[in-house]
């Protein structure tokens, strides 16, 4: 393993790990956002114009070679040219290449629109494959039909955490906890640390190793902190290393990706940047889309975490942390948020069946009963079995409380 920066403050845990993940080829994180710059209200004109040319739901046939290569459309794309056409001109963004390679696939992987394949089987979001098809989702229908502005930004944020793999949640776990005492996270805090959550990786965090590493961080003086950038800036870039792709550095890219996810995290209800820095939405933020009479900052209820230690008689325990089942990043208005941020929509775990639940993009929402102890399980093979007292900290008597809050939620989010 290279050095890089341990020496510039020998001993320091968080410089250690930042080395550490530099060595390992992934070190930039997980995949999140195709290089698109683009806004909420780009996006519902585009969606409001597929409706338009593909109402109901129905699929629309995309053209599937580049203009490059095949310049005319064929009779069956004619439909997609129009719509591109109409796209460029009413939102500025989406000609007929960019808006199949790029903004189609953000989409999908927000959950807005489907993709499918020549045989109408709808594509994973995730994998590249031959695309042939696209659909307005039921997500997308809810955000062009949204009654206000703060309910698409509401569902707009939702999308974002899809394609994001859950990282607001994350984020707003590691802002909010009163324990942490992090009001603000800046762009190399993201990068060094924060965007190590959940990873599969050789440098893979918990929220709670992370906060740590970030207090650690913290305690360089001002001018180390400078000296960790400038020497990462001037070490890592790609000619200054041999072999294929995967083993080239680049602090560019790397910083480039992680302010792409804090220019998407600006557009939410949940978050605001200045000046490269990450900070929670307050009361003095300059929203356009906040209106009379309507909340400027969605608090998260203090008083159902207690309720939470109270009703089930635990204390707060080392390694444990405060899990959300249904994801408040999930919640579609503000109705749905405050549902989401209740006590029976919470489970006290250990910070190792947290991290496993990050790393499937917090989607084990469906909660079964094993004897005493509770399953959390997703749509497809994922479960983490929380043993309690070992993984899970609650009293066995409020076990049909939280099953059943737990359905009732359920059906919200379909």
């Amino acid at each position: 393993m290279n050095n890089y920066v341990k020496n510039i403050c020998i001993g320091n845990k968080s410089l250690e790990f930042i080395d550490k993940r530099i060595g390992d080829d992934n070190y930039r994180g997980n995949v999140s956002s195709q290089h698109n710059r683009y806004t909420m209200d780009q996006f519902r004109e585009i969606l409001r114009l597929l409706d338009k040319y593909a109402p109901e739901k129905s699929l629309m046939i995309i053209r599937t070679a580049d203009i490059s290569k095949r310049p005319e459309n064929t009779e069956e794309e004619r439909q997609y040219a129009m719509f591109c056409d109409e796209a460029k001109g009413a939102a500025g963004i989406g000609t007929q290449d960019a808006m199949r390679k790029n903004l189609f696939v953000d989409m999908h992987r927000m959950g807005l629109i489907n993709r499918y394949n020549q045989d109408k089987t709808t594509t994973n979001p995730f994998k590249q494959q031959r695309v042939k098809y696209v659909s307005l989702s039921p997500l997308g229908l809810r955000f062009i039909m949204a009654k206000n502005t703060l309910e698409q930004f509401f569902i707009f944020s939702k999308a974002i955490d899809k394609l994001l793999g859950g990282f607001i949640n994350v984020v707003l776990n590691i802002l909010e906890n009163n324990d942490a005492g992090l009001n603000k996270i800046n762009i190399h805090e993201f990068m060094f640390f924060i965007s190590a959550i959940g990873t599969n990786s050789s440098f893979n965090l918990t929220p709670q190793k992370c906060i740590e590493l970030i207090k650690k961080y913290r305690d360089l003086s001002r001018i180390q902190k400078r000296s960790v950038v400038e020497t990462l800036t001037t070490e890592l870039q790609p000619e200054k290393f041999g072999g294929d792709k995967t083993s080239k550095r680049d602090f560019h890219n790397w910083k480039n990706k992680a302010q792409q996810i804090f220019y998407l995290f600006d557009q939410t209800v949940y978050f605001e940047v200045r000046d490269e820095n990450l900070f929670l939405k307050t009361s003095k933020s300059n929203n356009s889309y906040v209106n009379k009479g309507e909340p400027k900052r969605l608090n998260r209820s203090y008083s159902e975490k207690l309720k939470y230690f109270k009703n089930h008689n635990v204390e707060k325990t080392a390694g444990f942390e405060l899990h959300h089942v249904i994801p408040l990043s999930w919640s579609e208005n503000i109705h749905q948020f405050k549902l989401f941020d209740k006590w029976q929509n919470m489970v006290y775990i250990d910070g190792e069946s947290h991290a496993v639940i990050t790393q499937n993009r917090n989607r084990n929402i469906f909660m079964e009963p094993a004897d005493e102890d509770l399953i959390l399980k997703d749509q497809g093979d994922s479960k983490v079995y929380l043993k309690n007292n070992e993984n899970v900290l609650y009293q066995i008597e409020n076990q049909k409380v939280l099953l059943e809050y737990n359905k009732e939620l359920i059906i919200t989010t379909k």
